[in-house]
């Protein structure tokens, strides 16, 4: 008699209750590996870019290796931003499997995408910006400092 109710009732409704899990969880997580991994891409092509410029200009001036190093404490901020959404991937698909909260909860994203991602970008506008003004021969420098403020906001 109980293999009756069993199958016949409880069966389809674990069932039902494990295909809607799937669901809920092929909805977002598909989406959150793939940006971290196309992160991961474009990572390494940061640093092929950062071997290259290293190997074939050894013997740039003193204000181009000064532009060299911003570059390389933007890659320094890039690797810690890559290694927290690997640590992220860990915890959503390794440590949480199968766990809908481990999915469902930030973990390092907060600090990792706004914080580091302004960081950036604002340092890369100012070299744009600063770019700008020496192919102006710095007579735009209105411009420079209006595109400062913007980039502010």
């Amino acid at each position: 008699m109980w293999h009756r109710t069993f199958f016949s009732e409880l069966l389809p409704l674990y069932v039902w209750r494990l295909y809607r899990i799937g669901r809920q969880t092929c909805a977002f997580s598909p989406l959150q590996l793939f940006g971290v991994l196309w992160n991961w891409c474009l990572y390494g092509t940061l640093v092929v870019q950062l071997y290259v410029y290293s190997y074939n200009f050894p013997d740039d001036t003193k204000s181009l290796k000064l532009l060299g190093m911003q570059f390389i404490r933007i890659s320094l901020i890039e690797t810690l931003q890559t290694a927290l959404s690997g640590a992220d991937v860990y915890y959503w698909f390794a440590s949480g499997y199968g766990n809908l909260n481990h999915l469902a909860s930030p973990y390092a994203m907060p600090f990792d995408i706004p914080i580091i991602g302004a960081v950036v970008s604002l340092s890369v506008q100012f070299f744009f910006v600063y770019r700008i003004w020496v192919l102006s021969r710095k007579e735009s420098w209105w411009l420079c400092l209006i595109i400062c403020l913007v980039s502010l906001n």
